[in-house]
């Protein structure tokens, strides 16, 4: 069974272009319109400068 030990602020995610782990908080997404009433959250990453979209 998975045990919840400590709620956080940081989420991870690996970027499909570069593989890389990336660590963000809620204050590094930015949401982007993407179309009419399109909205999604992206973060940059910082190694291949790609834009990595957030689920």
């Amino acid at each position: 069974m998975v045990k919840i030990i400590k709620y956080g602020q940081k989420r991870r995610l690996i970027c499909e272009i570069c593989g890389t782990l990336l660590e963000y908080e809620e204050c590094d997404v930015k949401t982007v319109q993407t179309g009419m009433n399109e909205y999604e959250q992206q973060i940059e990453c910082p190694a291949c400068g790609e834009t990595v979209v957030v689920n």
